[in-house]
């Protein structure tokens, strides 16, 4: 017990003193969620609107109300300005992303049956912009229509929402604002950009850290180690269960620093089963080292063990849709066949909140080619440590 303990964290030690290895497992992973996730990111984020309110006629409480409204603070952020000018510094400053002033003369406008409107100041971002201009449109589109309601049934006729003034006389808004390609039918599935590609890669550098434990063997075979730990009065198989150990300890590190990075830093929802997250990292990694030891007993070499896993990794990451997001529809149940496949599945429902038996099918499928995977690898990993095996 105490000797593969002392190699496993010797292994670790090693590792983390390989800048190359931990910039490759941990620090290029997050790299490349963020660059992704960031790139295909559909999801509307608050838009910033400074606003100033000049107004204290008869609208101003309907004005108030509107823009405290729940249903807007998905999409605006309001900034409370002192004046015009002030609204109009924060846009051009960076500030804010919209700016909107409501005139003192408003409310006398308008129930007068004049032109009345609000002076908008855009920002430098256009899908910002049309956001904010969504919203005063809604509130605009509402108050003009109560008003015609007014006129033509009389002054006894009341809005459904008095106060707001921002309900139509069905009481149904006839606009939505939101992400146009959001629900089930997107490409990302329930998963924003960030969770999918972050679910993607965590997965797929997991795999590569399995490939360590082979890559060590091998490593230490090339040198001569291996055989200098035969010689000694120790236990040789603890020896080598050791070095596999370590690897797996890296791997473990790798997943609890990414997934810690991106709930922290790139707010992703990872969901409240860490148990079952980190019970698919651990047969990834156990599927990566089996499969990993499998090829390094043919290739022989390090770097020839290193192109083969490469290769079969990047193959398995693109054929489950970690690099084009939706290629399953092409390629059909092709990608039910590769080890991403079932972890990525499983990562997904339970960060979308799925019923347990659609997470448990998932963890069953990962964890029979994980053993599947780690036997053919104990029987084949006579051939790795072994001179002559």
């Amino acid at each position: 017990m105490r000797l593969w303990w002392t190699t496993a964290c010797y292994e670790l030690i090693k590792y983390s003193r390989m800048r190359s290895v931990l910039i490759i497992l941990i620090a290029l992973p997050l790299v490349l969620i963020l660059l992704l996730g960031s790139a295909f990111d559909t999801h509307i984020k608050p838009a910033k609107v400074a606003l100033h309110v000049a107004d204290r006629g008869q609208m101003r409480e309907s004005i108030d109300l509107f823009w405290k409204d729940e249903a807007i603070t998905p999409y605006i952020h309001v900034l409370v300005a002192d004046s015009e000018k002030e609204v109009q510094d924060w846009v051009s400053e960076g500030i804010a992303d919209y700016g909107i002033y409501v005139p003192e003369s408003f409310s006398e406008k308008l129930l007068a049956g004049e032109m009345a409107k609000w002076h908008t100041f855009s920002g430098r971002y256009g899908e910002k912009n049309m956001v904010a201009e969504a919203v005063v449109d809604r509130y605009m589109a509402n108050v003009n229509l109560n008003l015609a309601a007014v006129a033509t049934f009389g002054p006894n006729y009341k809005p459904v929402n008095e106060k707001s003034g921002s309900a139509m006389v069905s009481g149904e808004s006839f606009l939505t604002i939101g992400t146009l390609d959001a629900g089930d039918n997107q490409v990302f599935g329930k998963a924003t950009s960030m969770q999918y590609y972050s679910v993607a890669y965590l997965i797929m550098f997991l795999l590569y850290g399995g490939m360590s434990a082979a890559l060590a063997l091998l490593d230490q075979k090339e040198n001569g180690t291996l055989q200098r730990l035969y010689a000694i009065p120790v236990s040789f198989r603890i020896s080598v269960f050791g070095i596999i150990v370590g690897s797996v300890l890296l791997a473990a590190l790798q997943a609890i620093i990414i997934i810690a990075f991106t709930a922290s830093v790139y707010g992703v929802e990872w969901g409240r089963h860490f148990g079952w997250i980190m019970l698919i990292c651990l047969l990834t990694v156990a599927a990566g080292v089996g499969l990993a030891i499998t090829i390094a007993s043919f290739a022989g070499t390090s770097k020839t063990t290193q192109t083969l896993f490469s290769i079969l990794i990047f193959t398995m990451t693109f054929l489950s849709g970690g690099m084009i997001a939706g290629i399953e529809s092409m390629i059909g149940d092709v990608s039910k066949w590769t080890i991403n496949y079932w972890a990525n599945s499983g990562l997904r429902a339970i960060m979308s909140g799925n019923d347990s038996l659609a997470i448990w099918n998932n963890i069953g499928m990962l964890a029979l080619i994980s053993i599947i995977l780690t036997i053919i690898g104990i029987i084949r990993l006579p051939k790795v440590v072994k001179q002559h095996g």
